[in-house]
C-alpha cells in the first residue's frame, strides 16, 4: 500500500508543520490527515507519520454511519468511491435477495450490513502494522 509523501517544510506551508515521530524533521500534513491521523511518508527518514486508532471508536462508527465512516479509514476520494460500491452492491443485491430463502437474505443482509466494519477492521489493523513498521523496513 503506498502512501502520501509529506512535504517537505516552506514558509509557505509552515503553518500545518508537525515533528516526524522517528527522526523528528519538520514534515508539513495537510489538515485531514493530522485530523484522522492518516499515515504519510516522511521524505527524510522514509518512515510513516500518523497516529493510532482507537478500535472501539472505529467499530462504533462503523455499526452506526455503516459506509459513511469510511471517512474515518480512508481519505476522501477512495472513501466516495467506497460508498458508490456499498450503495450499487445494495441496490444490485437487496431486491434480489427478497425471492431468495429467508436464511440467504438475512445472512446478505447481514453481509451488507457488517461488510463496512469488516472493511474499516482490516484497514485498522493494516494502518497499526504499518504505523509500527520501522523507517528502513518502510522503504523495502
Amino acid at each position: 500500500m503506498t502512501y502520501p509523501l509529506a512535504e517537505r517544510v516552506t514558509p509557505t506551508n509552515a503553518r500545518s508543520a508537525v515533528a516526524c515521530v522517528h527522526c523528528k524533521s519538520p514534515i508539513a500534513v495537510s489538515s485531514w490527515d493530522k485530523f484522522n491521523g492518516f499515515l504519510v511518508e516522511c521524505p527524510h527518514c522514509h518512515g510513516f507519520h500518523g497516529r493510532r486508532w482507537n478500535i472501539r471508536g472505529l467499530v462504533f462508527a462503523s455499526f452506526i454511519l455503516n459506509a459513511l465512516s469510511f471517512f474515518f479509514t480512508m481519505r476522501p476520494g477512495k472513501a466516495f468511491a467506497a460508498i458508490a460500491v456499498w450503495v450499487l452492491v445494495f441496490w444490485l443485491v437487496l431486491p434480489r435477495a427478497e425471492s431468495w430463502p429467508d436464511w440467504a437474505e438475512a445472512l446478505a443482509f447481514g453481509a451488507l450490513m457488517l461488510g463496512p466494519v469488516i472493511i474499516n477492521a482490516v484497514l485498522l489493523v493494516r494502518h497499526q502494522i504499518d504505523l509500527d513498521r520501522h523507517p528502513i523496513a518502510a522503504r523495502s
